[in-house]
């Protein structure tokens, strides 16, 4: 089992998430992980609006497709990555102008899960 935590910032509480470990499908580092809550539809319907996602430090190697949390304009998004157009954008057609080039970003991390609450 893998636990962590994360900052609630809706409610202004510390949580907890506990997972098993055979969850997550990618090679990843345990004491890299981390949970962050989302704020925001613009990866929906894969990642939705205050889903919490997993995400992995020390995994910053680009696969086409894919997600990543990355900083722009003081600003943390979690975005899809696209190897032929070098950026990474937002699968909801709604927010289909965040569009970001490689070079205008840090990559912060790979996302490898998404949780969802009903």
């Amino acid at each position: 089992m893998i636990e962590l935590e994360y900052s609630d910032v809706f409610n202004k509480t510390i949580e907890k998430l506990q997972f098993s470990k055979n969850l997550i499908k990618h090679p990843y580092n345990e004491k890299s992980l981390f949970a962050i809550l989302v704020d925001g539809k613009s990866m929906e319907p894969l990642i939705n609006d205050r889903a919490i996602v997993v995400a992995d430090l020390s995994n910053k190697t680009l696969k086409n497709d894919g997600i990543y949390l990355v900083y722009y304009n003081n600003k943390m998004w979690i975005k899809r990555y696209n190897i032929e157009k070098d950026t990474f954008f937002s699968i909801n057609p709604a927010f289909s102008h965040l569009i970001y080039k490689k070079e205008e970003i840090h990559i912060v991390a790979k996302v490898l899960l998404t949780f969802t609450n009903l």
